[in-house]
C-alpha cells in the first residue's frame, strides 16, 4: 500500500483584515486513501489550536497552528452504511509583521465547506478540499 502524502495547508488573508483579530481562509488539500464518490459531500471539521510563536527576523515573527480532524466519507464501492475516514494531524505557518513581540496568540476555527472534487464526467475521486474560516488574535 503506498504512503498518503500530508495535506497542502494554505491560509489565505482576507482582504481587508489589516488589524487583529485576523480573518483567513484556509484551503485544506488531501489526497484520501480510497476514492469516494464526487455527489456526496465527506464530513470534516477542522480544529485549530495555537503551537508557538518564533522570531525570524525584526518585527517578523511565525505563528505555528496545529490543525486536526477526520475526514468520513463514502468511497465508490461502498454505500453510506460503509464509510472510511481518514485522519489529518499537522501544523502549518502563518507569518505575521508587528512591531511588538506578541505575548498572547488565539486561534478559532468556523465552519467549513467540503467536497471531494474531481474532472469533468468524473464519478469518483480521490481529491478531498476543505475550505475553513480561521480567526488569529494577537496581542
Amino acid at each position: 500500500m503506498g504512503k498518503i502524502t500530508s495535506a497542502i495547508i494554505t491560509p489565505v488573508l482576507a482582504a481587508g483584515s489589516t488589524t487583529s483579530p485576523y480573518l483567513f481562509q484556509v484551503n485544506i488539500t488531501q489526497r484520501l486513501c480510497h476514492s469516494s464518490c464526487i455527489g456526496l459531500q465527506p464530513s470534516f471539521f477542522p480544529v485549530f489550536s495555537f503551537k508557538e510563536i518564533s522570531k525570524v527576523a525584526d518585527n517578523q515573527y511565525m505563528v505555528r497552528v496545529h490543525l486536526e480532524g477526520t475526514i468520513v466519507y463514502v468511497p465508490c464501492d461502498g454505500n453510506e452504511c460503509c464509510t472510511k475516514t481518514q485522519l489529518i494531524s499537522q501544523d502549518f505557518s502563518i507569518p505575521v509583521a508587528s512591531v511588538n513581540a506578541p505575548t498572547t496568540v488565539t486561534v478559532e476555527g468556523g465552519t467549513p465547506v467540503n467536497a471531494i472534487v474531481g474532472q469533468p464526467c468524473q464519478r469518483c475521486s480521490r481529491t478531498f478540499v476543505s475550505e475553513a474560516p480561521l480567526s488569529l488574535t494577537i496581542a
